[in-house]
């Protein structure tokens, strides 16, 4: 069995063609990790070029695309997904089972990082004057990112999820293993504390 490689959603982008390719991947991927779980090791490589770009994605996108710590965090990451695969019920979609693995490694690398090089992050806020709607993303993305050591882990986890990897809030909620209303209290919450952020930078009308 060949693992279709899975990719993250893409805001704005719901066409049937991307949906049944994303039926499919899902439906491959998931029987690539039963055959992994057999002791294949043919199926086990597989699933982890199959998994590699998404978690490298959420990686990048937490950690920074010049951090030091990005390769290893990415190791890290794929080898705790491996260790966890076992207790993996196949009730869901196994992208979230790796997307929530990862997430989880990601945010306590870049901590321990802070920790270590106790340096402060500095926000250019040109990054909130891009025009394009792919930059405004990235831009969103890069203040979730920047604010991360002072929200909420639950809160950054949700934000992170929505407005990097532009999941929905049912998507959120199975990834996270809490129901949608939670997911939606949580992403609320977390915009206020970014809005309140801008505010105090002068930036308040962006944040809404």
């Amino acid at each position: 069995m060949r693992c279709v490689p899975i990719a993250a959603p893409v805001d704005g982008i719901e066409t049937v063609v991307s949906e049944e390719h994303a039926r499919t991947a899902s439906e491959s991927l998931n029987g690539c990790a039963r055959e992994a779980l057999r002791g294949d090791p043919f199926a086990l490589q597989q699933f982890l070029q199959s998994i590699a770009p998404l978690v490298r994605r959420i990686c990048r996108g937490i950690l920074g695309r010049e951090s030091q710590e990005l390769e290893d965090t990415i190791q890290d990451c794929l080898i705790d997904i491996v260790r966890a695969l076992p207790q993996f019920r196949f009730e869901a979609d196994v992208s979230h089972y790796v997307t929530k693995i990862a997430m989880r490694r990601a945010i306590a690398s870049r901590r321990r990082a802070r920790v270590r090089s106790k340096q402060h992050l500095v926000i250019n806020l040109r990054i909130l004057r891009l025009a394009s709607s792919e930059g405004e993303e990235e831009a969103r993305a890069d203040l979730v990112r920047s604010l991360l050591d002072d929200l909420n882990e639950s809160q950054a986890t949700v934000l992170l999820l929505h407005l990097m990897l532009g999941h929905s809030i049912n998507e959120i909620a199975s990834i996270t293993g809490v129901s949608a209303n939670t997911v939606k209290t949580r992403l609320r919450l977390g915009k206020n504390t970014l809005r309140r952020w801008l505010e105090r930078k002068g930036e308040g009308s962006r944040a809404r």
